[in-house]
């Protein structure tokens, strides 16, 4: 039975639409992620950069798109852990705030696992986050 055309049509345009807010978001995702290059990042632009990847993560969840929530979380947890390894130097609170949006993020990745029955994944992933986190104290 073929699809009805009207039904096709809000179909391409809203997968259209929502490539074209993704796309968006990515400029702005670029954008916030340059400073963590840099030694002197800010706990504000490292929290700017975690609010805007939770927002994107958060929009493809909305949209149903689990492929792209679970690359974000991950990516995001990944570059919290890289600010933690690449620059020892920080200063204590910045690396406090790190642990702790790097402890949320590994927490909605084990969630994602959860979810999809891979326990062992979950429990791997809090495993070498708690040894991590061990380690930096």
């Amino acid at each position: 039975m073929p699809i009805p055309r009207s039904f096709s049509l809000w179909i391409t345009r809203n997968l259209e639409a929502y490539q074209q807010t993704l796309e968006d978001l990515r400029v702005e995702y670029y954008l916030a992620e340059r400073p963590l290059y840099h030694k002197h990042c800010t706990l504000s632009q490292l929290r700017q950069f975690n609010d805007l990847s939770l927002k994107i993560a958060d929009y493809c969840y909305t949209q149903g798109d689990d492929d792209n929530y679970f690359a974000v979380l991950f990516g995001l947890h990944q570059k919290l852990i890289d600010q933690l390894h690449s620059n020892v130097q920080r200063e204590p609170l910045f690396k406090a705030q790190t642990l702790q949006l790097a402890r949320h993020s590994m927490t909605g990745l084990c969630q994602v696992f959860i979810a999809q029955g891979n326990w062992q994944k979950a429990s791997e992933l809090q495993r070498e986050f708690l040894q991590f986190a061990d380690s930096m104290s």
